[in-house]
């Protein structure tokens, strides 16, 4: 009778109620949060892609592939070798993508014909030998890489032909009437993708069984004092679920509903850190694409990092937390991206622009926010977009005025127009420091705020 009194009893139901809901709540919590972070990591990897896809497309002569014979012989063509050369380059990078090919249509409809095939860098990788110039390849069960003809395009999920199982970007060759003749196409391996999703599921699992064994705990020992603490974690759960991975539970006690809350703030850190690598991943690679942006104009090689330094540093002098200014740096390094798109003879003439390719330079911050929309919130977008901006209002590409400019646009701008002034460039020569340093003071209040300027002027002067 006492054990059956003991089950019917109102803190046993209460308990077990308890256990179920929060067992049931953080299992559905932990599966939203696990597939967001999968669905965010492959979206990510699929602009990645669709990134360095377009911009490899851009170091391929449509004209040259004109020239490769389509024989078993054409890789000994001098087209194919200075094509094949430039898209090794893009390989070396670009240290995840395996393999990158230029694929041109036939007349058979779904059937495309191989142009340049690539070796990967890592040679150790099975597979069959590379494809030949002139080799037909089935595309008719790959939708997007037939759409790759017409823009950037990306595999929405995993891939299998008889070179393994790939994820894909595209982007079009186009020749100068803007015609496209062929796609440019770079894949990475299955292998990689499923070793960043393990990492996230792990983590996710080891955070799950955690939070149910706090879960059967709390319940049992404290049924009667646990509803406010437990309405707190849920609500911590669900912003977990919405991607709020800096939501912490805050509670206030000494048992185990205080270790249950530790955990979940582990669990919620664990997933952040996860965050911020795949984050850093995303650099790593646009990263690249301004190691490709520099090449083009030799006079700018380093600008970006000595800006990006120079950014981070006069964040924490103006007390900036130090995982913002690390943002901040982080974007500084991509500010010029959008001269990607820029002709070389735009950016190397050395004699007074003209007004058509002034407004063209002009527009690079704009382009620059385009590139990156899909990978960068709206805080660094503002950044890629408005660093040209001036308190005067006379910047561009919006005329911005005073408090319209955000402080982390200020910061790299006034970084990357010190780096300008002491830089040799192909139209003068660098400023002296000093000489920098008064044409600073003078921008003070016109340019540049003058809190900017002061706390700019303590970084660049303070002894090394």
């Amino acid at each position: 009778m006492k054990g059956r009194a003991f089950f019917y009893s109102f803190k046993t139901r209460v308990t077990l109620v308890l256990i179920l809901a929060m067992v049931f709540v953080t299992v559905l919590n932990n599966f939203f949060v696990y597939h967001s972070s999968i669905t965010s990591q492959f979206e990510r990897l699929r602009n990645s892609l669709m990134i360095i896809a377009a911009t490899a497309s851009l170091a391929v002569d449509a004209d040259a592939l004109q020239k490769i014979p389509l024989t078993w012989d054409g890789v000994r063509s001098p087209a194919y070798r200075e094509i094949s050369g430039k898209l090794s380059k893009v390989l070396e990078l670009n240290a995840p993508i395996q393999y990158i090919y230029v694929l041109a249509k036939t007349k058979i409809p779904g059937k495309l014909r191989f142009l340049v095939d690539v070796d990967p860098v890592n040679r150790e990788i099975r597979r069959r030998s590379s494809a030949r110039p002139g080799d037909l390849y089935d595309a008719s069960r790959f939708p997007e890489m037939l759409a790759g003809f017409s823009a950037p395009s990306a595999d929405r999920e995993l891939q299998t032909d008889p070179w393994g199982t790939t994820l894909s970007g595209y982007a079009p060759i186009t020749d100068k009437s803007g015609e496209a003749v062929a796609i440019l196409g770079v894949d990475i391996l299955a292998d990689d993708i499923y070793k960043m999703q393990h990492g996230i599921k792990r983590r996710v699992a080891v955070a799950l069984f955690s939070g149910i064994l706090f879960c059967c705990a709390l319940g049992i020992l404290i049924a009667g004092s646990v509803s406010g603490p437990v309405q707190k974690l849920v609500e911590g759960t669900r912003q977990l679920a919405r991607n709020n991975l800096d939501y912490r539970v805050r509670i206030r006690s000494h048992d185990e509903i205080q270790e249950l809350a530790d955990s979940f703030n582990q669990m919620a850190e664990n997933l952040k850190e996860s965050h911020e690598r795949l984050r850093n991943y995303f650099f790593k690679v646009t990263q690249s694409l301004v190691r490709a942006l520099e090449a083009k104009d030799p006079y700018t090689q380093g600008h970006s990092e000595r800006v990006a330094n120079l950014a981070r540093k006069t964040a924490l002098e103006l007390g900036i937390p130090p995982e913002k200014a690390e943002m901040i740096w982080c974007v500084a390094e991509l500010h010029d991206i959008g001269k990607l798109v820029i002709h070389e003879n735009i950016l190397n003439k050395k004699e007074k622009l003209e007004p058509s390719e002034w407004e063209v330079l002009r527009e690079h911050p704009v382009t620059g926010e385009k590139i990156l929309k899909s990978v960068l919130d709206e805080e660094l977008l503002r950044v890629i977009r408005s660093h040209h901006e001036r308190l005067d209002g006379t910047g561009y590409p919006d005329g911005l005025k005073g408090d319209e400019i955000d402080l982390p646009s200020q910061i790299v701008s006034i970084s990357d127009s010190f780096d300008a002034m002491t830089s040799n460039r192909s139209y003068r020569k660098p400023m002296t420091l000093g000489e920098a340093v008064e044409e600073l003071k003078r921008a003070r209040g016109i340019k540049f705020r003058s809190e900017v300027v002061d706390a700019f002027l303590k970084v660049i002067l303070r002894p090394a």
